[in-house]
C-alpha cells in the first residue's frame, strides 16, 4: 500500500514524533511505500510549555540532528516533509494535495489544538477517496482546553477508522463512532540506544552527575500535573533512606524550585534529584541503567510510552490504575498498580517493588517481546486496508 503518514517527525522531539518516525519505518520495512508529512510549525511560542520543540541537536525544520530511525531506515524513508503549519490554512491543503495519491492516511492525533488542521486534511482526502485513520494517543488533553471536547469531535468525526492504545480507549471511540473499525495496538516496546558506558551503572551515574546511591528509583518523562509527581514525593519518606529518587525530564507549568520545595516539605530534599531538561538519546539508556525500578504516579492518563521502554531496559513498574496503565502493567509479572493519588499505596508498593526488583526486571524484559513495532505496523496496515475497502469497492 501507499500510506501518507501525517505528523510530527525528527527534528521534532517527543514520544509522538518518535512514535511516528518508527511506526513509518516499520512500515516501510514491511513493504509499504510510505510518505512522511510532518509539521513546518507545531506550536506557536506563545503555546508551547517547553523550552524548544526540536531535538538538542537542531533548531528548526531541516536542521541536522541524529536520526532515531537508524542506518537502516534510511535506506526506506524518503525524508519527512515539514509542510504542515498548525495556524496555516493554505498548508493544510497543500499537505491534503501530497498525501492525495496514497491509498489511505495515517494521522497522529493527540491534541484539540490540531483539530481544525486535521478536520480539514481528513475530509479533503475524503474527497478524493482516501480514507483517514486516526492514532489516537489522547482522547481529551490532559489539560482543561477551551471547547476541547467539541474539537476533537470535528477531527474524529473525519476519521475512517481508529487505532487506540488502551481497551478503554477503543470502548469510548467504538461507542462514539459505531460501525467505525477500531484496533487496540498497545505502545511497541524498545530499548533506546546504547550509551557510551555500556549501561554501566556507576560510570552512567557519573555522566549523568548524580550523587552516590545504594538503590533508585526512576520518574522518566515530561513533568506535567497529571502525572502525579506530588504523590511519589510524598510517599518517599516511607521508603528506605538509602533509596533515591531521579526525575528525569523537562519541567513544565512549573519550574524546579516547586518541586524542591515539595520534597524539602517532605524531609527528603537529599533524596531527590531533578534533571530538569530533556534527555538526549544517549543519556535515556543511562536513566535506566542506574535505576532500579520506574514509578509512574499519574493521576489519569490516556496511556504512557514510559511503561514499555521501562519494560524493555528490563526494569519493573509501579504504576497507578488509570487509563490504559493496567494493560501494559502486570501486577506481581512486570509490577504493580495502585490506586491514584494514594500515598500509603504508593509507598508501600515500591518498597515491595524494590525487594523484587531483579524478578519483575525479568518479567517486564521478557513481556516487552511481545510488544514490537512489526506487529503494530501489520495491525494498523491491516486497518487501513479494512478502511480503504470501506471507501470504494467491496475488497
Amino acid at each position: 500500500m501507499r500510506l501518507a503518514l501525517i505528523g510530527p517527525s525528527a527534528p521534532l522531539r517527543g514520544g509522538i514524533a518518535q512514535y511516528h518516525d518508527r511506526l513509518a519505518t516499520a512500515l516501510a520495512a514491511s513493504g509499504h511505500t510510505v510518505q512522511r508529512l510532518s509539521f513546518r510549525r507545531m506550536y506557536p511560542r506563545l503555546l508551547f510549555p517547553g523550552r524548544t520543540q526540536y531535538e538538542p541537536a537542531a533548531s528548526a525544520p531541516g536542521a541536522g540532528t541524529a536520526s532515531p530511525l537508524g542506518a537502516a531506515a534510511s535506506n526506506l524513508l524518503l525524508p519527512a516533509e515539514a509542510l504542515l503549519d498548525s495556524l496555516g490554512p493554505r498548508s493544510w491543503a497543500a499537505v491534503a494535495r501530497q498525501a492525495a495519491s496514497a491509498d489511505a492516511a495515517i494521522v497522529e492525533w493527540w491534541h484539540p489544538f490540531f483539530a481544525p488542521a486535521l478536520a480539514v486534511i481528513a475530509t479533503l482526502l475524503r474527497r478524493r477517496g482516501v480514507p483517514a485513520i486516526f492514532i489516537c494517543h489522547n482522547l481529551e488533553p490532559h489539560e482543561p482546553v477551551p471547547a476541547g471536547a467539541r474539537l476533537a469531535a470535528l477531527a474524529l468525526g473525519r476519521a475512517a477508522g481508529f487505532v487506540a492504545q488502551s481497551g478503554a480507549d477503543a470502548a469510548r471511540l467504538r461507542a462514539a463512532y459505531p460501525g467505525r473499525p477500531v484496533q487496540v495496538v498497545l505502545p511497541p516496546a524498545e530499548a533506546p540506544p546504547p550509551c557510551a558506558h555500556r549501561g554501566d551503572a556507576h560510570a552512567c551515574a557519573r555522566a549523568l552527575g548524580l550523587p552516590t546511591a545504594a538503590r533508585r528509583v526512576l520518574f522518566f518523562g515530561y513533568v506535567r500535573e497529571y502525572k502525579g509527581l506530588p504523590t511519589l514525593l510524598a510517599a518517599l519518606p516511607a521508603v528506605a533512606n538509602d533509596v533515591q529518587l531521579v526525575v528525569a525530564g523537562e519541567i513544565y507549568h512549573h519550574d524546579a524550585s516547586y518541586y524542591r520545595a515539595l520534597a524539602a516539605a517532605a524531609g527528603v530534599a537529599d533524596r531527590v534529584v531533578l534533571l530538569d531538561r530533556f534527555l538526549a538519546a544517549t543519556e535515556v539508556a543511562c536513566c535506566f541503567a542506574v535505576s532500579d525500578l520506574v514509578v509512574l504516579p499519574y493521576w489519569e492518563a490516556s496511556q504512557s510510552a514510559v511503561v514499555p521502554l521501562a519494560m524493555a531496559c528490563g526494569r519493573g513498574v509501579v504504576a497507578t490504575a488509570v487509563g490504559g496503565l493496567p494493560d501494559l502493567v502486570r501486577p506481581g509479572e512486570t509490577g504493580l498498580l495502585v490506586p491514584p493519588r494514594d500515598v500509603s499505596a504508593l509507598a508501600a508498593a515500591i518498597v515491595r517493588a524494590l525487594d523484587q526488583a531483579p524478578r519483575l526486571g525479568r518479567g517486564a524484559k521478557d513481556a516487552a517481546r511481545a510488544l514490537d513495532w512489526h506487529a503494530a505496523a501489520m495491525t494498523i496496515a491491516d486497518l487501513a486496508a479494512t478502511a480503504i475497502c470501506g471507501a470504494s469497492a467491496p475488497c
